[in-house]
């Protein structure tokens, strides 16, 4: 039982916090991370009318991050709000938000960034001959101005990040290359879609060069743009999808009238889905609503399912920027005010998929060029099969060879029976029939608990395991085991026997576990693969350059070793431009296993995501088709169902589980062990 807690008269009392400490609490809520610093500043510098935006950062932001402009500049009678709490000339009434066509308008990110840093500012109005210098306090108040040199526009220096909040100081330091690419990836969205405005970024080492990340060049069009930043050969394959309404059966299938209306127009750039025109991971996926970038999850989700019916292999590059009405949209959801409501949501993603489906069936038994050309020169892919396709498309079933001496994957993974899903006659049968299962175990547990109430079990706690075993609640029970068993669990297994030449039956204390001999032994030798092999590396006759933008290049630069060790080898110049400092030299091979830029860059997008990190580790990065690969021949090489096994033999594969990293798997996303049974639930 808990002891009451001690009350005094002064804690009973309530009293309003004082100034300074909401504002230091606020202020952690509003700049949560160096992304939305830049994201902010960023948007002041838009705001002001700037044609030209300049972020500079020094050790990725950790030092300083200074982001000037070409703007309006700040008027001297608005210096003191400058840094204060909800002060802001682009909205004066809670109405006015209907009508708000700025970035910000919440006065939040300067006063924020006062509490969170040292922020100075350097600015200077067109009405005035000279700038001025300005320094604040923490609470956001002016302690110093001085008159200085400065061109019309305004400059914020911010310098010590969070540092006056040292357990997020201490997680920002940690994690600050994570920071810098998920800081660089916003940047993009606003170098996008920022027609007519020069946004450059460059990233200073203490001590080294400053290097160039981004430029854009005053474009007048979203696809120079995306030339700007990506290269070249970012547009190849993008088309335009053009707003239609749709149909009466997309209508019907969203609940929509007939006569729905469209009042709303969009700006749509996405990847044809021809197979050699996607990207292999969803990197470039850019979304804005009336020019603001924004994280539209239904409609992200939406986009990418109708894609991969098209194209399963690949993710699309997408720009989409939907034109509404001020009023049908709310923007003032959250404090970074990427999360927006509107009010037409069903008649956009009606649309989004008519005009979609519409555009890529029109492109079906098309072949394109480039297509041909790389089929021509053997870069065929791996004809597709139930174990390419996502997890969530798969069904989750055991699989009994045709033939046990055929090695071949195909035919090892031929369907059978659901031993998961048949519960209750797999019991049945347990109980019952003669094989080498080992009943009396199971009798004497259930007589040693034959007295207890089922009841008094639940009220207890002693039943752990809940989820039945069904196709769909496989998250669940992967869930449940995780929660409850460790891996010294696997070591205290008791054999029971082996079922159906498939399955090993096993006892832990007072339940019933069925493991899938074939599966369990599959992951086992995957995870050891994955480890140990070093991919061999064919040279090039000529180098090939890679054409990177300038982040993915200087993430593959600092994270050389993690390509080295899949066999993929670089020359690097750094002397040359940036976004040509890499060239390609030497590929991996393994049997009929081809590799190219679309598995370098899906190694980048998993670093960018912070599923990779830079860390010592025993476990070796795989991009996807690397880890099919190893996945076929983990195959291949296990334990067969249908092959008898001695108790010896599934002791092995038990402890095997202990010895893993993930045993809930094969790397086919098949289930490697269940809860089969409580013996508390046996019939009285």
């Amino acid at each position: 039982m808990y002891e009451p807690i001690a009350t005094t008269e002064k804690s009973q009392k309530i009293e309003a916090i004082n100034k300074e400490t909401i504002h230091r609490i606020c202020s952690g809520q509003v700049v949560i991370d160096l992304s939305i610093a830049v994201k902010e500043l960023v948007e002041n510098s838009l705001d002001s009318g700037a044609t030209i935006v300049d972020v500079k950062l020094t050790d990725y932001g950790k030092t300083c991050i200074t982001v000037s402009d070409n703007g309006s500049g700040v008027e001297e009678q608005d210096f003191e709000g400058l840094g204060l709490k909800h002060y802001t000339s682009k909205l004066r009434e809670f109405s006015d938000l209907t009508e708000v066509n700025t970035f910000g308008f919440r006065g939040e990110a300067l006063s924020s960034l006062c509490a969170l840093s040292d922020l100075s500012i350097v600015t200077r109005h067109l009405i005035n001959e000279h700038g001025f210098k300005l320094e604040f306090d923490r609470n956001g108040l002016l302690k110093k101005k001085e008159i200085c040199a400065r061109e019309k526009g305004t400059s914020v220096h911010v310098k010590n990040i969070f540092k006056n909040l040292p357990v997020r100081a201490k997680e920002f330091h940690r994690n600050i290359k994570k920071e810098y690419t998920r800081a660089i990836q916003i940047l993009y969205s606003y170098c996008l879609v920022s027609v007519n405005a020069k946004i450059t970024c460059t990233n200073t080492i203490s001590g080294k060069s400053s290097n160039l990340i981004v430029s854009t060049a005053n474009a007048d069009s979203v696809l120079k743009n995306i030339i700007a930043v990506f290269g070249k050969k970012s547009v190849d394959g993008l088309i335009q999808i053009e707003l239609q309404p749709p149909d009466e059966t997309t209508l019907e299938e969203y609940n929509l009238p007939n006569n729905s209306k469209i009042d709303f127009d969009w700006e749509c750039y996405i990847s044809s889905c021809d197979h050699t025109c996607g990207r292999s991971s969803p990197d470039r996926q850019f979304f804005y609503v009336n020019g603001r970038p924004c994280d539209l999850t239904k409609i992200n989700k939406l986009i990418n399912h109708i894609y991969h019916k098209y194209n399963n292999k690949q993710y699309p590059f997408i720009f989409l920027n939907l034109k509404l009405n001020q009023e049908c949209a709310d923007v003032n959801v959250t404090p970074d005010k990427r999360t927006i409501l509107f009010t037409q949501e069903k008649i956009i993603l009606a649309s989004i998929k008519f005009n979609l489906i519409k555009k890529w069936e029109s492109m079906q038994g098309n072949f394109t060029v480039k297509a041909l050309t790389e089929l021509n020169f053997g870069f065929k892919r791996v004809a597709s099969n139930t174990y390419d396709d996502p997890p969530a498309k798969r069904k989750q079933i055991f699989h009994r060879p045709k033939n046990v001496e055929k090695k071949d994957e195909k035919e090892t993974h031929v369907k059978t029976n659901n031993a998961f899903e048949e519960n209750n006659e797999v019991v049945e049968k347990l109980l019952n029939i003669e094989i080498p299962i080992n009943i009396e175990k199971v009798k004497e547990k259930f007589y040693e608990k034959k007295n207890a109430s089922k009841n008094d079990v639940i009220k207890k706690g002693k039943l752990k395991y809940k989820v039945r075993i069904e196709a769909d609640q496989n998250n669940e029970a992967e869930k449940e085991l995780q929660r409850e068993l460790t891996k010294e669990s696997f070591t205290k297994m008791e054999i029971i026997g082996q079922f159906n030449l498939g399955f090993i039956i096993a006892l832990l204390e007072n339940d019933l576990f069925i493991i899938d001999q074939h599966a369990t032994d599959e992951k086992f030798r995957f995870e050891k693969l994955s480890n140990e092999t070093k991919l061999k590396t064919q040279k090039l006759i000529i180098p090939k350059p890679l054409n990177l933008s300038s982040l993915n290049e200087t993430i593959l630069i600092e994270q050389r070793e993690i390509f080295e060790s899949n066999g993929f080898e670089f020359k690097i110049n750094t002397e040359d431009n940036v976004g040509q400092r890499v060239e390609l030299i030497g590929m991996p091979v393994s049997g009929g296993w081809q590799f190219g830029q679309g598995d370098i860059e899906e190694l980048i997008f998993l670093i960018k995501e912070g599923v990779i990190e830079n860390k010592v580790s025993s476990e070796i990065p795989r991009p996807s088709r690397v880890r099919q690969m190893l996945a076929s021949r983990a195959c291949r090489s296990a334990v067969m169902i249908g092959t008898a096994l001695n108790n010896t033999e599934m002791q092995k594969l038990i402890i095997q589980m202990s010895q893993m990293k993930n045993p809930w798997n094969c790397p086919h996303g098949r289930p490697t062990i269940r809860h089969l049974f409580s013996l508390f639930l046996m019939n009285r």
